[in-house]
């Protein structure tokens, strides 16, 4: 490279295509397209994504936590592992599938 006429410094953006030099900072020479915003009840958006996505770890928090509770309950009789009643661990698993759902909607989504 070699050297500009303000010293030994190289001015990077001199030879950038697209910019142009205004005062003190550089100003896009085409447009910059903005995406539109869709209407509320259009396309179920990323906030969707994101409350499923909040919406099964929560409920799948609260299937350990109950879990939790059920198997502490009678902690006399915990050492004989007896199998659990239905319930937390259904609530766990569905609020896991909620979750992975919600990722798998995030992985396929078209931009």
């Amino acid at each position: 490279m070699g050297k500009s006429d303000k010293g030994d410094y190289i001015d990077w953006d001199s030879g950038r295509e697209g910019y142009l030099n205004s005062q003190n900072r550089f100003v896009p020479v085409v447009e910059i397209p903005k995406p539109a915003k869709k209407a509320k009840g259009q396309g179920g958006g990323l906030s969707g994504i994101r409350a499923e996505e909040r919406l099964g770890s929560l409920i799948a928090a609260g299937g350990t936590v109950w879990a939790v509770y059920v198997a502490t309950v009678d902690y006399a009789n915990l050492w004989r592992m007896q199998i659990m009643p239905p319930g937390p661990v259904e609530v766990c698993a569905l609020g896991i599938l909620i979750w992975l759902h919600a990722k798998w909607r995030r992985s396929t989504k078209v931009d």
